[in-house]
């Protein structure tokens, strides 16, 4: 017997189809899938990140553009009032909130009775560009949607107990999927520069907390006829992302954000490795994605990132002599890097299917009905 019909607003991401971070990823493929399955599915966008067309659909999926501040702290939390407002006067049964960081302004939806589910991302005040009063209301807003919200979820365990232990809540688990794509021509790597299985790559935005500055200097160190190719940006001026782009190694390539359907995933399955070094987050998509294209993956050994390898990949402390070893491990032993990228396909397939992603989602959401937008 299939859920009950629901109309869920989905807030936080910049929009879709996704073409900037994680949580684009999630809005459209969740969203689809649930349109997929009979409910109705709206997505609020920012116009930056968007197709320029600006259609109000995709897949089946209602596209809502709102205004925002632009900046670096003033962005998300403005783009988000205005979402509330907007929302707050249709006739949704879910809100489903991709982060905490404006979950003051769902006051007014919890005081009506509205169902609303907040996602809490990572650990997003420990991110290192945020300054000592931007980590303080990071802090309030979180508390406050740990008090607020008739839903909290987190997509890693090692996150939800975390949140547990400081907020006193345990959040219920609902991660992410992933999708092995078909072989991609070798020929769309090429076209980027690189040659097929003579790179490392890696795929974040360029902020300190992913520690691409860290990745750099380990290949450095590397006496080896392949290339860096780092995919990824930031909306925002960094004087970070110029100390980046300044290495004098000419073997580093910037790509910049890839949108084109299919390049990135050919990207991921040509690499040679894959080098992820975010620290604050939960599951991560591009994690996800390189290893559901059978890269050998080297993951900076924190707790979100051992639970989503669970041994299908090499771990790393946080330092660039111990990331280069390991590089060094994977170019003499190709045998084992082939064999870590086909670990990390099987565990993407038990794991992190999308399929058993949105049954977790769409049972979560029916239960939160069920509750009548009491907190639990």
């Amino acid at each position: 017997m299939g859920r009950p019909f629901m109309k869920i607003a989905i807030i936080g991401s910049r929009g879709i189809p996704a073409r900037w971070g994680g949580f684009e990823k999630v809005a459209e493929e969740l969203g689809t899938r649930l349109v997929e399955r009979g409910h109705a599915v709206t997505v609020y966008c920012r116009s930056r990140y968007s197709d320029e067309r600006r259609p109000h659909e995709y897949r089946g999926v209602r596209l809502v553009y709102l205004p925002y501040l632009a900046g670096k702290f003033l962005e998300t939390p403005s783009h988000e009032v205005a979402a509330s407002v907007h929302s707050l006067f249709r006739s949704f049964d879910v809100y489903f909130v991709l982060g905490c960081r404006a979950s003051w302004c769902y006051l007014p939806h919890r005081a009506l009775g509205k169902a609303v589910v907040f996602q809490t991302d990572g650990l997003d005040w420990d991110r290192r560009k945020w300054g000592f009063l931007a980590r303080q209301y990071l802090r309030l807003s979180y508390w406050i949607a740990v008090r607020l919200g008739t839903g909290l979820v987190s997509d890693s365990r090692a996150v939800a107990a975390y949140f547990s232990e400081a907020f006193g809540r345990l959040p219920g688990y609902l991660s992410y999927g992933a999708v092995p794509a078909a072989p991609a021509a070798p020929d769309l790597v090429r076209g980027y520069g690189v040659e097929p299985r003579n790179y490392f790559l890696v795929v974040c935005r360029l902020e300190p907390e992913n520690n691409t500055d860290l990745v750099i200097r380990a290949f450095a160190g590397l006496h080896t006829d392949k290339t860096l190719v780092i995919v990824g940006g930031v909306n925002y001026a960094s004087a970070y992302v110029r100390r980046l782009r300044g290495t004098p190694d000419r073997r580093v390539v910037f790509l910049g954000p890839v949108y084109a359907p299919g390049h990135l995933e050919a990207l991921y399955q040509h690499a040679y490795a894959y080098v992820h070094g975010h620290e604050v987050g939960g599951t991560n998509p591009a994690l996800l994605g390189a290893m559901a294209a059978g890269c050998c993956v080297l993951a900076l050994d924190v707790p979100f990132n051992a639970e989503v390898l669970d041994g299908a990949g090499l771990m790393w402390t946080k330092s660039a002599d111990d990331l280069r070893v390991q590089m060094e491990y994977v170019l003499a032993h190709p045998e084992a890097a082939r064999e870590r990228g086909a670990m990390a396909v099987r565990r993407v397939r038990m794991a992190y299917d999308w399929d058993s992603t949105v049954d977790a989602h769409e049972r979560y959401f029916s239960e939160v009905l069920v509750r009548g937008g009491s907190r639990g």
